[in-house]
Protein backbone atom coordinates (compact mmCIF):
# COMPACT_ATOMS: atom_id res chain seq x y z
CA UNK A 1 0.00 0.00 0.00
CA UNK A 2 2.84 2.38 0.87
CA UNK A 3 4.58 1.61 -2.44
CA UNK A 4 1.37 2.37 -4.36
CA UNK A 5 0.91 5.63 -2.44
CA UNK A 6 4.47 6.67 -3.25
CA UNK A 7 3.93 5.98 -6.96
CA UNK A 8 0.72 8.04 -6.96
CA UNK A 9 2.45 10.90 -5.13
CA UNK A 10 5.32 10.89 -7.65
CA UNK A 11 2.87 10.88 -10.55
CA UNK A 12 0.88 13.80 -9.10
CA UNK A 13 4.02 15.82 -8.31
CA UNK A 14 5.59 15.39 -11.76
CA UNK A 15 2.33 16.17 -13.56
CA UNK A 16 1.97 19.30 -11.46
CA UNK A 17 5.50 20.37 -12.47
CA UNK A 18 4.53 20.00 -16.12
CA UNK A 19 1.21 21.80 -15.82
CA UNK A 20 2.65 24.72 -13.87
CA UNK A 21 5.57 25.17 -16.28
CA UNK A 22 8.33 24.15 -13.88
CA UNK A 23 9.22 21.51 -16.46
CA UNK A 24 9.21 23.00 -19.95
CA UNK A 25 7.83 21.35 -23.07
CA UNK A 26 10.52 19.55 -25.01
CA UNK A 27 12.87 19.21 -22.03
CA UNK A 28 14.34 15.83 -21.12
CA UNK A 29 13.58 14.19 -17.78
CA UNK A 30 15.99 12.24 -15.59
CA UNK A 31 14.39 9.69 -13.28
CA UNK A 32 17.42 9.97 -11.00
CA UNK A 33 17.15 13.77 -10.69
CA UNK A 34 13.38 13.62 -10.18
CA UNK A 35 13.78 10.93 -7.52
CA UNK A 36 16.26 13.12 -5.63
CA UNK A 37 13.99 16.16 -5.88
CA UNK A 38 10.92 14.24 -4.71
CA UNK A 39 12.75 12.28 -2.02
CA UNK A 40 11.72 8.87 -3.34
CA UNK A 41 13.41 5.96 -5.07
CA UNK A 42 13.65 5.76 -8.84
CA UNK A 43 11.06 2.94 -9.07
CA UNK A 44 7.95 5.05 -8.34
CA UNK A 45 9.32 7.80 -10.58
CA UNK A 46 9.66 5.33 -13.47
CA UNK A 47 6.09 4.13 -12.90
CA UNK A 48 4.92 7.76 -12.88
CA UNK A 49 6.78 8.56 -16.11
CA UNK A 50 5.24 5.54 -17.83
CA UNK A 51 1.72 6.60 -16.81
CA UNK A 52 2.35 10.19 -17.94
CA UNK A 53 3.53 8.85 -21.30
CA UNK A 54 0.26 6.89 -21.68
CA UNK A 55 -1.70 10.09 -20.96
CA UNK A 56 0.22 12.09 -23.56
CA UNK A 57 2.22 14.29 -21.17
CA UNK A 58 5.55 12.68 -22.12
CA UNK A 59 7.22 11.15 -25.15
CA UNK A 60 9.71 8.29 -24.90
CA UNK A 61 12.42 9.01 -27.45
CA UNK A 62 14.66 6.06 -28.27
CA UNK A 63 18.15 6.60 -26.93
CA UNK A 64 17.17 9.81 -25.15
CA UNK A 65 14.57 8.72 -22.61
CA UNK A 66 11.51 10.66 -21.58
CA UNK A 67 10.87 14.24 -22.56
CA UNK A 68 7.89 16.50 -22.08
CA UNK A 69 5.57 16.18 -25.04
CA UNK A 70 5.58 19.13 -27.42
CA UNK A 71 2.35 18.83 -29.44
CA UNK A 72 1.68 20.44 -32.80
CA UNK A 73 -1.51 21.50 -34.56
CA UNK A 74 -1.73 18.34 -36.72
CA UNK A 75 -1.66 16.05 -33.70
CA UNK A 76 -4.43 18.07 -32.05
CA UNK A 77 -6.55 18.06 -35.21
CA UNK A 78 -6.10 14.30 -35.69
CA UNK A 79 -6.92 13.34 -32.10
CA UNK A 80 -9.97 15.58 -31.84
CA UNK A 81 -11.26 14.45 -35.23
CA UNK A 82 -11.04 10.83 -34.08
CA UNK A 83 -12.71 11.68 -30.78
CA UNK A 84 -15.56 13.46 -32.57
CA UNK A 85 -16.31 10.47 -34.79
CA UNK A 86 -16.21 7.97 -31.92
CA UNK A 87 -18.13 10.03 -29.38
CA UNK A 88 -20.81 11.14 -31.84
CA UNK A 89 -21.44 7.46 -32.63
CA UNK A 90 -21.32 6.54 -28.93
CA UNK A 91 -23.85 9.16 -27.86
CA UNK A 92 -26.39 8.11 -30.51
CA UNK A 93 -26.15 4.52 -29.29
CA UNK A 94 -26.34 5.70 -25.67
CA UNK A 95 -29.59 7.57 -26.30
CA UNK A 96 -31.11 4.33 -27.63
CA UNK A 97 -29.66 1.96 -25.02
CA UNK A 98 -29.12 3.96 -21.82
CA UNK A 99 -30.38 2.23 -18.69
CA UNK A 100 -31.55 3.43 -15.27
CA UNK A 101 -28.16 2.78 -13.66
CA UNK A 102 -26.42 4.96 -16.24
CA UNK A 103 -28.93 7.78 -15.73
CA UNK A 104 -28.50 7.65 -11.96
CA UNK A 105 -24.72 7.76 -12.25
CA UNK A 106 -24.92 10.63 -14.77
CA UNK A 107 -27.18 12.57 -12.37
CA UNK A 108 -24.75 11.96 -9.50
CA UNK A 109 -21.87 13.30 -11.59
CA UNK A 110 -23.84 16.44 -12.46
CA UNK A 111 -24.72 16.95 -8.77
CA UNK A 112 -21.05 16.67 -7.80
CA UNK A 113 -20.07 19.14 -10.51
CA UNK A 114 -22.67 21.60 -9.21
CA UNK A 115 -21.15 21.38 -5.73
CA UNK A 116 -17.58 21.83 -6.98
CA UNK A 117 -18.29 24.76 -9.30
CA UNK A 118 -18.89 27.08 -6.32
CA UNK A 119 -15.16 26.96 -5.52
CA UNK A 120 -12.82 28.05 -8.36
CA UNK A 121 -9.93 26.34 -6.56
CA UNK A 122 -11.67 23.01 -7.21
CA UNK A 123 -11.93 23.46 -10.97
CA UNK A 124 -9.32 20.76 -11.52
CA UNK A 125 -11.34 18.27 -9.46
CA UNK A 126 -14.47 19.35 -11.34
CA UNK A 127 -12.76 18.54 -14.65
CA UNK A 128 -11.78 15.08 -13.41
CA UNK A 129 -15.36 14.39 -12.36
CA UNK A 130 -16.68 15.83 -15.65
CA UNK A 131 -14.61 13.36 -17.64
CA UNK A 132 -16.83 10.63 -16.20
CA UNK A 133 -19.66 12.05 -18.34
CA UNK A 134 -17.85 10.90 -21.46
CA UNK A 135 -16.99 7.52 -19.95
CA UNK A 136 -20.65 6.99 -18.97
CA UNK A 137 -21.80 7.85 -22.50
CA UNK A 138 -19.33 5.39 -23.99
CA UNK A 139 -20.38 2.64 -21.58
CA UNK A 140 -24.10 3.35 -22.11
CA UNK A 141 -23.57 2.77 -25.85
CA UNK A 142 -23.61 -0.94 -25.07
CA UNK A 143 -20.59 -1.47 -27.33
CA UNK A 144 -17.72 -2.82 -25.23
CA UNK A 145 -15.14 -2.24 -27.96
CA UNK A 146 -16.26 1.35 -28.43
CA UNK A 147 -16.20 1.91 -24.67
CA UNK A 148 -12.67 0.55 -24.36
CA UNK A 149 -11.44 2.62 -27.31
CA UNK A 150 -13.02 5.81 -25.94
CA UNK A 151 -11.48 5.32 -22.49
CA UNK A 152 -8.01 4.78 -23.98
CA UNK A 153 -8.41 7.80 -26.27
CA UNK A 154 -9.52 10.07 -23.40
CA UNK A 155 -6.53 8.89 -21.35
CA UNK A 156 -4.29 9.77 -24.28
CA UNK A 157 -5.85 13.24 -24.44
CA UNK A 158 -5.44 14.16 -20.76
CA UNK A 159 -2.57 16.48 -21.66
CA UNK A 160 -4.79 18.53 -23.98
CA UNK A 161 -7.74 18.49 -21.60
CA UNK A 162 -5.60 19.95 -18.83
CA UNK A 163 -4.03 22.45 -21.19
CA UNK A 164 -7.50 23.65 -22.11
CA UNK A 165 -8.58 23.81 -18.46
CA UNK A 166 -5.63 25.92 -17.37
CA UNK A 167 -6.32 28.48 -20.09
CA UNK A 168 -10.13 28.54 -20.07
CA UNK A 169 -12.25 31.46 -18.87
CA UNK A 170 -15.42 31.38 -16.77
CA UNK A 171 -17.68 31.50 -19.85
CA UNK A 172 -16.09 28.39 -21.34
CA UNK A 173 -16.44 26.56 -18.03
CA UNK A 174 -20.12 27.55 -17.79
CA UNK A 175 -20.73 26.42 -21.39
CA UNK A 176 -19.27 22.99 -20.62
CA UNK A 177 -21.57 22.60 -17.63
CA UNK A 178 -24.58 23.58 -19.73
CA UNK A 179 -23.64 21.05 -22.39
CA UNK A 180 -23.37 18.28 -19.78
CA UNK A 181 -26.83 19.13 -18.41
CA UNK A 182 -28.27 19.24 -21.92
CA UNK A 183 -26.80 15.80 -22.67
CA UNK A 184 -28.54 14.41 -19.61
CA UNK A 185 -31.84 15.78 -20.89
CA UNK A 186 -31.20 14.22 -24.31
CA UNK A 187 -30.64 10.83 -22.71
CA UNK A 188 -33.83 11.09 -20.66
CA UNK A 189 -36.03 12.30 -23.52
CA UNK A 190 -34.44 10.21 -26.30
CA UNK A 191 -33.09 12.96 -28.58
CA UNK A 192 -30.21 11.38 -30.57
CA UNK A 193 -29.85 14.21 -33.10
CA UNK A 194 -29.56 16.92 -30.46
CA UNK A 195 -27.21 14.77 -28.39
CA UNK A 196 -24.91 14.26 -31.36
CA UNK A 197 -25.00 17.99 -32.12
CA UNK A 198 -24.00 18.82 -28.53
CA UNK A 199 -21.12 16.35 -28.55
CA UNK A 200 -19.77 17.58 -31.86
CA UNK A 201 -20.04 21.22 -30.77
CA UNK A 202 -18.27 20.50 -27.46
CA UNK A 203 -15.39 18.67 -29.12
CA UNK A 204 -14.95 21.23 -31.91
CA UNK A 205 -14.89 24.12 -29.43
CA UNK A 206 -12.31 22.25 -27.34
CA UNK A 207 -10.17 21.64 -30.41
CA UNK A 208 -10.26 25.29 -31.44
CA UNK A 209 -9.32 26.31 -27.92
CA UNK A 210 -6.23 24.09 -27.95
CA UNK A 211 -5.22 25.31 -31.42
CA UNK A 212 -5.44 28.92 -30.22
CA UNK A 213 -3.22 28.08 -27.25
CA UNK A 214 -0.62 26.43 -29.49
CA UNK A 215 -0.69 29.34 -31.94
CA UNK A 216 -0.18 31.84 -29.11
CA UNK A 217 2.69 29.76 -27.73
CA UNK A 218 4.41 29.55 -31.11
CA UNK A 219 3.95 33.30 -31.71
CA UNK A 220 5.47 34.04 -28.30
CA UNK A 221 8.57 31.92 -28.78
CA UNK A 222 9.19 32.67 -32.47
CA UNK A 223 10.74 36.14 -31.94
CA UNK A 224 13.13 34.65 -29.36
CA UNK A 225 14.21 31.98 -31.84
CA UNK A 226 14.69 34.63 -34.52
CA UNK A 227 16.96 36.64 -32.23
CA UNK A 228 19.06 33.59 -31.38
CA UNK A 229 19.47 32.55 -35.01
CA UNK A 230 19.99 36.03 -36.52
CA UNK A 231 23.49 36.72 -37.81
CA UNK A 232 25.52 39.44 -36.02
CA UNK A 233 25.31 42.90 -37.61
CA UNK A 234 27.98 43.55 -40.23
CA UNK A 235 28.68 39.88 -40.94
Amino acid sequence: MRRRRTAIDAYTAIKDMILTGRLRQGSRLSDQELALELGVSRTPVRHALGKLEQEGFLSNVRGRGFQIHDPDAKEVADLYALREVLEAHAVRLAVERVGPVDLVEFAEVLATIEQLQADPAKRGEEIRVGLRVHEILARASGDAFLHDTMVRLLNRMHFFIWMETINEDSRAAAATRQQHNALMECLRTKQPDHAEQLVRQHIREAKQGILRILAARDAFYQPMQDVRTAAPAGV
